[in-house]
């Protein structure tokens, strides 16, 4: 059963909301009614009585604020050239283990003047729900018209037969899930015209340089580990860019040196985190599972800490692929950098590095031998969002560019 979450006609069936979207004329990208909208937006999450315990809407909030729309609108409109218009109709299919990402790409694709549908996780959501009721709100005010008359919030079981109804309207199809998620979703029709867009299951690592870490200050080493924390336990590890495995880059000596110092801290810093009995259990069912099945993992923890770390000579996307996250950190130690190369695939999405130079990272990055990594942040900055993001410009997506003469 579809269920509306947000709409202008909240009893309209789902082909009469469809038909009326599909005549309505897309908006001029970054116009005045779409800023006010984000701005207002952005404004009003700050608002929200769940800030406290969900800071990742602050930092969508964030993310939306007057200065950066500003900055994200300089990246369209950049050649005399060319022309940047509405995409059109974009169908949204929202990821169901980060409740807020949705937010981003909608935002933007709001933004970009397009009318949009997005198709929300059944899941229970507080986050979801506190944005949901900020356009409620801002409806019963009148605020907004152009903006909301455009958008279409709803939920409903998998059913290939409503997927495929909005997607023959669509003029681009984003697609955020599992790889079985997509793979499904992309043997259903789209519209000949329109464009398709996949974030699959995607995997974060980390890299630190020992003799780095040694040589900091109790005041760095705290901020780190704090960094490493949000990185690696918010949301469970389930964002495809929270790093599931920790790679040490020095010699045995630093190595050892750079984890008595890091772990105590780190500990410190999740003593103020909730660890759930159901993420416990997850994660020492995954450490057992990973030591039956020949991975080469020793606990070098008590069972029960939080995180729990293993150890192991190698990680790639095999044990990637067992481990579920929930606090769950793999470390392998390497000689060099250049040593990471060969355990990374192309599923492998962020690195989270301390320690090392843009020369550096340049240079590892120009050396790998497939398509693996396609951003690379500090410690604190892996759930970031990025208008590139899995190495596409979602702005190349959400709008067209119309080719004009030169005179």
């Amino acid at each position: 059963m579809t269920r509306l979450l947000f709409s202008i006609h909240p009893d309209a069936t789902l082909d009469a909301e469809l038909a009326r979207l599909s005549v309505l004329p897309p908006l001029l990208p970054f116009s005045a009614p779409l800023r006010e909208f984000v701005a207002d937006f952005s404004r009003r999450v700050f608002t929200l009585p769940q800030l406290r315990q969900h800071p990742e809407l602050a930092t969508l909030a964030h993310w939306f604020r007057g200065a950066a729309v500003n900055q994200l609108s300089q990246r369209t409109g950049t050649r005399p050239t060319e022309l940047d218009l509405a995409r059109g109709l974009v169908f949204h299919l929202a990821p169901a283990n980060v409740d807020v990402l949705f937010a981003y790409a909608w935002l933007m694709s709001v933004l970009s003047g397009n009318t949009n549908v997005a198709r929300l996780s059944q899941k229970q959501s507080t986050q979801r729900d506190a944005l949901v009721s900020i356009l409620h709100d801002m409806q019963h005010e009148g605020l907004h018209p152009q903006v909301l008359e455009r958008a279409v919030l709803l939920t409903y079981p998998h059913d290939d037969a409503i997927t495929t109804a909005i997607s023959r309207h669509c003029h681009a199809r984003i697609i955020w899930g599992g790889d079985a998620t997509v793979a499904k979703i992309r043997s259903l029709p789209i519209a000949p015209l329109a464009l398709e867009l996949a974030f699959p299951d995607r995997f974060g690592v980390a890299v630190m340089r020992a003799g780095t870490l040694v040589e900091a200050n109790d005041a760095d080493l705290q901020e780190l580990a704090h960094r490493f924390c949000n990185d690696v336990l918010w949301f469970g590890q389930q964002a495809c860019s929270s790093p599931r495995t920790l790679y040490w880059v020095g010699d045995e000596a630093e190595t050892a040196a750079a984890k008595a110092r890091f772990w105590p801290a780190v500990r410190t810093q999740a003593a103020s985190l909730d660890d759930e009995p159901a993420a416990l259990m997850a994660r020492v069912t995954d450490a057992n599972l990973l030591a039956a099945t020949g991975h080469g993992v020793h606990s070098a923890d008590a069972i029960g800490l939080y995180p729990l770390r293993l150890e192991a000579s190698r990680a790639d996307g095999g044990i990637r692929e067992i481990q579920s996250g929930h606090g769950l950190v793999v470390e392998i130690e390497l000689p060099t950098l250049d040593a990471l190369a060969p355990q990374l695939d192309d599923r492998d999405q962020t690195l989270v590095q301390y320690g090392f130079t843009a020369s550096d990272l340049r240079g590892f990055l120009c050396g790998l031998r497939n398509r693996a990594i396609d951003r690379v942040v500090p410690f604190g900055r892996a759930l970031d969002f990025h208008p590139v993001w899995d190495g596409t410009d979602l702005l190349d997506v959400l709008t067209r560019k119309i080719t004009l003469p030169a005179t």
